[in-house]
């Protein structure tokens, strides 16, 4: 989990403020992430992709599928994908930071179209408070996008496991599929699983 280091026959916490190990360690579980959620997809289905850096690693694993996508994703431009399929951005106010669009024509845009499957990223997912992010425009967005799907599936490394965070996007019980890792807490997973809640635990 790049939270220790072995060196010289000993274990050492691994200090946070140095974390580049950390960083690439979740960067790789955040493709592991992607690539078992890409195989919920069927051709020639309508999906959406939100803003999450994990969810649209999915389309770094579905170049043998012919599919729409509707996201509102900027990093979705740099990926390569079927001939056949089309991707389509939601338009609306570019946020460079983030590389997303957020604002009325982005939302008009998701609430015109209903997906077979919504592919979603979170800030934060909690048994009680549900799905978080940190920037409300994109929660607006979020919203719609887990309303307007026939299919939920939530992507979410352990960091992102009993966290909550300051705007709600929906609730558990909007959640189809959650696809995480191994590293995530048995007991708060069986929790959820509980629910009625597909879990998906990739290995590491």
């Amino acid at each position: 989990m790049g939270k220790i280091k072995v060196s010289f026959g000993k274990v050492e916490y691994h200090d946070k403020n140095v974390d580049q190990a950390e960083r690439t360690q979740i960067d790789k579980i955040n493709d592991k992430i992607a690539q078992a959620a890409a195989n919920y997809i069927n051709d020639n289905q309508m999906i959406f992709i939100n803003s999450s850096r994990t969810a649209i690693k999915i389309l770094d694993h579905i170049k043998d599928k012919r599919i729409n996508i509707l996201t509102n994703n900027l990093r979705a431009i740099d990926k390569k994908i079927n001939n056949e399929s089309n991707l389509v951005l939601s338009g609306g106010e570019i946020r460079k930071e983030s590389r997303i669009l957020t604002g009325d024509i982005a939302l008009e845009s998701f609430r015109n179209v209903h997906a077979s499957i919504s592919f979603i990223g979170c800030a934060g997912l909690d048994i009680k408070h549900g799905l978080t992010t940190t920037n409300i425009h994109e929660a607006q967005i979020n919203k719609v996008i887990v309303k307007n799907c026939q299919r939920l599936i939530v992507l979410a490394n352990y960091t992102k496991i009993n966290k909550v965070t300051n705007f709600n996007v929906g609730n558990l019980k909007d959640i189809d599929v959650l696809v995480t890792d191994i590293y995530s807490n048995d007991n708060y997973i069986k929790r959820i699983r509980n629910m009625g809640i597909e879990v998906i635990q990739v290995p590491i």
